[in-house]
């Protein structure tokens, strides 16, 4: 066996997904897992849509989901999820800068693991992915 190996225990079939249209929060989440994770992005709600479709079931472990974006929303995707019956199967949690009382309560509707207020540390998405993995154990 060589010596000189490092093993970084990465899950290569496992992904978190993060939706959001700032390129500083999916970088920064992207940074805490690139090493765990295989991490894919998306800006908007469409595209997270065309990945979720995509991607076998079970390799999602969590989505990270901003409620604004431009064009397709957070909640044209929850609303994808809710009526696909996709929260059985994939953890969403959502990461917002939205304090209206009525977005997050219609948001606390949905079947969403948490919710997260921006600006949020490393150490709170680091909660928040391992309360999503756990939820599906």
């Amino acid at each position: 066996m060589n010596d000189n190996i490092i093993f970084r225990p990465a899950i290569e079939d496992k992904t978190i997904l993060i939706v959001d249209d700032s390129n500083i929060t999916r970088n920064m989440i992207e940074k805490i897992y690139k090493d765990q994770y295989k991490i894919l992005m998306a800006e908007e709600g469409k595209g997270a849509i065309d990945i979720v479709e995509v991607m076998p079931e079970g390799s999602i472990v969590a989505v990270l989901l901003d409620l604004n974006m431009p064009d397709v929303d957070g909640f044209a995707v929850l609303d994808y999820f809710k009526t696909h019956g996709l929260f059985k199967k994939v953890p969403v949690s959502i990461i917002t800068g939205e304090y209206d009382k009525s977005v997050i309560r219609r948001a606390k509707s949905y079947d969403v693991v948490d919710i997260l207020m921006k600006p949020f540390s490393a150490e709170a998405i680091e909660k928040t992915v391992t309360k999503m993995i756990n939820s599906k154990k």
